[in-house]
Parts: structure tokens; sequence; C-alpha cells
């Protein structure tokens, strides 16, 4: 369990990263096309529109990495606030104390985070095809399968 002295340095250190990420989050708003001082795009070449679509894809990315970031914050100030900071929430273990150091904001340790990002991968949906399952029997022949069209005609990778 952590002492008092070791609580308030994360939480000292929880509220700087706060501030940050508040101000990447201001920072990275996401852009419109009226930020790049044009109302329309018509009169753009496709490429500078590109660019721009570019643009607020990767301040968009930006954005909501700050804005779950600065959630996994609050949560962490919430703990300290019930007094459950240092303590895994799946586990009921204690963090270490380099894991907080190096991640203020675990919530886990790192075998429950391991445990817990497999799980997550093994959720999942199953890729799906677009092959047509054997079961399915269509009146219609004139209709090609995915999979029909494939074997007689081979794909781009083939």
């Amino acid at each position: 369990m952590l002492s008092k002295e070791e609580q308030m340095y994360f939480k000292k250190r929880l509220l700087q990263l706060k501030q940050e990420t508040m101000q990447m989050v201001e920072a990275s708003e996401p852009l419109s096309f009226e930020d790049y001082g044009e109302l329309t795009s018509y009169d753009n070449h496709f490429a500078d529109t590109a660019t721009q679509l570019e643009e607020r894809e990767k301040q968009r990315g930006l954005h909501d990495t700050a804005n779950n970031l600065l959630e996994e914050v609050n949560e962490a100030l919430e703990r300290i606030n019930t007094g459950t900071y240092g303590v895994c929430v799946d586990t009921g273990e204690t963090i270490s104390y380099e894991r907080l150091k190096a991640l203020p904001y675990a919530k886990r340790t790192v075998e429950a985070q391991k445990e817990h990002e497999k799980e997550k991968l093994t959720s999942l949906p199953e890729d799906q095809s677009f092959l047509t399952p054997e079961e399915d029997v269509r009146g219609d022949k004139r209709i090609q399968t995915a999979d029909e069209l494939i074997n007689v005609h081979g794909n781009s990778s083939s």
C-alpha cells in the first residue's frame, strides 16, 4: 500500500498530467475546411483537399488520444480520492511502485493488463469472409458468388 506522501506525489503528477493533457485536447481540436480559409472545396485542387483531409484525420487522432488519456487520468484521480489508487481493478493486488512511477494512471498490474489485452484480442469479431456459405442454395443460377468468380477468373493476388 502507498504511504500518504507517495499518494500526494502521484496526485501532484496526475494533476500536472491532467493540465498538460487538457492543453493537448484544446490544441488538437479537429480542423474544418473553414479553418483553412476556404468556404467551399469547389475551387480546390483534389490534392489540396486530400492534404486537408489528412491533416484533419491526424488532428482527430491526436484529439481522441488526448481525450482517452484525460479520461484515464481523471479515473486515477478518482481512485486517489476513494482510496483505491495503486490497487488493481481486476485482481485487487497492489500495483508496483515502479509501474505507477512509469504510468501514474495505471489501474492494473502488469500481469492483469496483459490478460486484459489478451481478452480484448480474443473478443474481436472474426474476420468476415465474402465466400458464399456451402449451405447457400439460391434459385437464380445467374448470380455468381465471390468464390465462383475467384475460381473462374482468379483475383488480383494470383
